[in-house]
C-alpha cells in the first residue's frame, strides 16, 4: 500500500487505472466486484494510513481533513466540530489551498471556538508552497520513513496481536504455510461447509 502511494512503476499504474481512477486511496471503497487481492488491501487501508503521514508535494493525493499531513493526527481528529460542519469533507489539500481565502465552506457561520480553531488551521497552512510532484507517504514506524515488514510486525506484536511462529518456522513450501495459517484462523472452508454448498 505504501508503494502504491509513493512509486510510479508499471504495477502501480495498472492498479491506479483499474481501482483508483481519479480518486485518492482513502476515497476508494470496497465493491462486490473487486478482486480478493484489492478487498484485502482495502480491509487494512485505514490501519496502515494511521501509521504514517503525508509529506506534501502537489497536495493532490492527500485529503485535507482525513489524512495526517500537518502535525501528528488528522485535522478531522484534532478539530472534530469543524469537520462536522464542513460541507466538502473529501477535498484534497490541493483543492483547499487553490484559492485565498481557503476553498472550504461550512454549513453555518464560525463563532467562538470554531472560529479560533479555523484561524489556527489557516495560520498553520499560510506559508505552504505546493509543487508539481506526487505526495509522499512517510512510514512513522521507521526513523528513515520507509515501510518494512519488520516494523509492521513489531507494531502488531506490541499492540497485542498474537501471531504464532510455529507455522512460519516449519520447513514447508510457502503456499502450505499460508494455507495452515488460514486454517488456524478459521477462514478455510471445512468439509462440512463444502458439503453445505454442494
Amino acid at each position: 500500500m505504501v508503494k502504491l502511494c509513493n512509486e510510479d512503476g508499471l504495477w502501480q499504474q495498472l492498479i491506479r487505472n483499474k481501482y483508483l481512477r481519479n480518486k485518492t486511496l482513502r476515497e476508494v471503497q470496497k465493491k462486490a466486484t473487486d478482486s480478493h487481492f484489492w478487498k484485502g488491501l482495502l480491509n487494512v487501508k485505514h490501519q496502515v494510513m494511521q501509521l504514517g503521514k503525508f509529506k506534501l508535494q502537489s497536495g493532490k493525493q492527500t485529503r485535507f481533513w482525513d489524512d495526517i499531513w500537518i502535525g501528528n493526527c488528522s485535522l478531522r481528529t484534532k478539530f472534530p466540530s469543524l469537520y462536522n460542519i464542513a460541507r466538502r469533507k473529501q477535498d484534497t489539500v490541493s483543492n483547499v489551498l487553490s484559492s485565498i481565502p481557503l476553498n472550504v465552506s461550512f454549513r453555518r457561520a464560525l463563532v467562538g471556538n470554531n472560529l479560533r480553531d479555523w484561524n489556527r488551521i489557516v495560520a498553520s497552512v499560510a506559508n505552504l508552497q505546493l509543487q508539481d510532484e506526487r505526495d509522499i507517504f512517510v512510514w512513522s514506524l521507521n526513523s528513515n520513513g520507509l515501510f518494512t515488514v519488520r516494523s509492521m510486525y513489531a507494531y502488531l506484536v506490541i499492540s497485542g496481536v498474537r501471531v504464532s511462529q510455529k507455522v512460519w518456522r516449519a520447513k514447508l513450501p510457502m503456499k502450505i504455510k499460508v494455507f495452515m495459517w488460514y486454517l488456524k484462523k478459521g477462514v478455510i472452508l471445512t468439509k462440512d461447509n463444502l458439503a453445505k454448498r454442494n
